[in-house]
């Protein structure tokens, strides 16, 4: 099971909520998560070390590796491959997806479960809406990386909690913006 995703210390807003190229691209859209953002403003426009920017960002020197490394790839694939760039906003709230049999209890969760369910969360983590959709892979050999993919950029989810997840699937989540969290049951 992983752990709890500590909170991130950020301060930079960037000034624009997309870059597109003007020139033919591709139609993907490749989202910079907030944490990714204030990564590339610490070292990259501040010049700070890694160190000092992990510390500023309230997280350790191997977590800051990892987002910066994340982040600069999402920009190179946009600079080099014409992909569009989103800018994820600060806004406070966490939407986290999840597939379940039962809309009350979650638990053995599947991306080929019976039900979709949404939560949103204000920056209290307190619950502000659920929504609960049929599965369009139930009982069906879909794959879950369009057709899930599709429908939470649809629904702005930024968390996605499953117990076993492909490699493909994972990575496609994570270059939307897309936190993927590994655990069997889901509780609030």
């Amino acid at each position: 099971m992983s752990r709890t995703k500590n909170e991130r210390k950020l301060s930079f807003k960037p000034k624009c909520k997309s870059f597109s190229p003007n020139e033919n691209g591709t139609n993907e859209i490749i989202t910079l998560l907030s944490e990714e953002i204030e990564a590339l403003y610490l070292m990259d426009l501040l010049e700070l070390y890694q160190e000092d920017a992990a510390q500023k960002m309230g997280t350790s020197r191997p977590t800051f590796a990892r987002i910066i490394k994340s982040a600069r790839k999402k920009v190179a694939l946009g600079l080099l491959m014409g992909n569009t760039l989103a800018l994820e906003s600060q806004n406070g709230n966490r939407i986290v997806a999840l597939c379940s049999n039962d809309i009350s209890h979650y638990t053995n969760l599947n991306s080929k479960n019976r039900h979709i369910c949404i939560f949103t969360f204000n920056a209290t983590g307190k619950i502000k809406e659920k929504l609960f959709l049929d599965n369009p892979l139930y009982g069906t050999d879909l794959k879950p990386t369009i057709e899930l993919t599709n429908i939470f950029l649809h629904y702005g989810v930024n968390q996605y909690i499953v117990s076993q997840i492909g490699e493909g699937f994972k990575s496609t989540l994570l270059s939307k913006g897309i936190d993927v969290i590994a655990q069997d049951k889901f509780s609030f």
